[in-house]
């Protein structure tokens, strides 16, 4: 079997991620020669070179290919899917020109089809393949579980999407963002950013030490499941998900799409995955969004898992996530509202409770762009119908024309 390892990365520490999953895979008996690396690059988002993000020779030996998809690269795809399968040129530019975690993951993949890859692992940069395992006196025992046997397994027998469950910290969000900004401030952020997003609520930022996550003991010996569909879909985090190439093959599979610089390809994605069987599987992964455990790369781990202070670096980082959940919100509502006077109601809600808890963070964190919220919900909110437009004309195109044409895939 062959199996491609897709990451969109900005990281150059994702050579150390790479490095690990791919002993991890060793140690549970993969042969590394199986896998195929292609790493989607993003040199904007640390202002770094192409270079660091080249993979050590030791690693580049151990697995069949490795491929580094740059921007540039991205644009050649895109013109030569264009030329090739006669995709518009708007379409062409959505799904792959550019920097953005759906373009970066839908180079990857063009890739990892035309190089007659069987299956695909998406991961992220900011992940590991080490399980903390909470211990009854409250510390951590680290576990070195086989990451990759199940998705592979399940893929094998018939499931054309898979999704690993996240360990460690679940989103972008400082913990100790509780202590330092008033109650009804959080409160009212998450009451307006519940409309629009898949995961936060009015209670998303309280008790955020508990939302660490470790892997309970009972669910050791937890058993694969079928996902059904639900609020939103079959709800998936691309971070740790496997795709049946096959299935992509045959047209089973959308391909990822988001407004422009919005996050949730992932979110979009599993709105449109009713007809496709997903399951759950018990691969595991470490998620470390502040980076604030790199010497796990070199097998120093850490006892307890500790609160993210709120500095300029992690202030930073939650106020870019912010941004990319309110440009993708618009869309979310439209695809889960049942009626329109209910997507308008939700929309405008958003938009108006969205103000107060902004302009106030703006000013505690001294993050001026925080300040751009209710604008960038406004512009997205004012493209919702165009964005919505080109979702179904990407699908649409992807279905009919590039699908079928797979197998001449000729990308240089």
């Amino acid at each position: 079997m062959k199996i491609a390892i897709t990451i969109p990365t900005g990281r150059p520490k994702v050579h150390k991620v790479v490095k690990a999953f791919l002993e991890n895979a060793l140690q549970h008996g993969h042969n590394p020669k199986d896998f195929s690396i292609y790493l989607s690059i993003d040199t904007k988002y640390q202002d770094t070179s192409t270079e660091e993000f080249h993979l050590d020779k030791e690693t580049f030996k151990k697995v069949n290919r490795v491929i580094y998809i740059t921007s540039d690269k991205r644009e050649k795809i895109g013109k030569e899917i264009k030329k090739s399968f006669n995709i518009s040129n708007i379409i062409a530019q959505k799904l792959f020109v550019g920097n953005g975690y759906s373009k970066q993951r839908n180079s990857a993949l063009m890739m990892a089809l035309q190089d007659g890859n069987d299956i695909a692992i998406c991961i992220d940069d900011d992940e590991a393949p080490f399980v903390p395992l909470k211990k009854e006196d409250g510390s951590i025992k680290w576990l070195n579980m086989d990451f990759f046997g199940p998705h592979i397994k399940e893929l094998s027998n018939g499931a054309d999407i898979t999704r690993g469950p996240y360990l460690g910290y679940k989103s972008p969000v400082p913990s100790d963002f509780e202590k330092d900004i008033p109650e009804e401030i959080r409160k009212k952020l998450g009451e307006a950013l519940q409309y629009g997003n898949d995961v936060i609520t009015k209670h998303s930022f309280f008790n955020l030490m508990n939302q660490i996550k470790c892997l309970a003991k009972e669910d050791l010996d937890k058993k694969a499941f079928t996902v059904k569909n639900g609020k939103h879909g079959k709800h998936i985090y691309a971070g740790n998900m496997g795709i049946n190439l096959q299935s992509v093959r045959k047209g089973r599979i959308p391909i990822f799409f988001t407004p422009n610089d919005a996050r949730g390809e992932d979110t979009i994605f599993a709105l449109q995955l009713n007809k496709v069987k997903v399951k759950e599987v018990p691969s595991y992964i470490f998620h470390d969004p502040f980076n604030m455990y790199p010497k796990i790369f070199e097998g120093e781990f850490p006892k307890n898992l500790k609160p993210i202070p709120l500095t300029d670096k992690t202030k930073k980082r939650f106020t870019a996530a912010l941004s990319g959940w309110l440009k993708y919100a618009p869309i979310l509502i439209a695809l889960t509202s049942k009626t329109e006077n209910e997507k308008l109601s939700r929309i405008n809600e958003m938009i108006k409770k969205i103000i107060y808890p902004t302009q106030e963070l703006a000013q505690i964190l001294d993050c001026p762009e925080l300040k751009n919220s209710f604008a960038i919900l406004k512009k997205y909110s004012q493209n919702l119908e165009e964005d919505r437009e080109s979702l179904s004309k990407v699908q649409i195109e992807w279905k009919e024309k590039v699908v079928p044409n797979l197998n001449n895939l000729t990308l240089s």
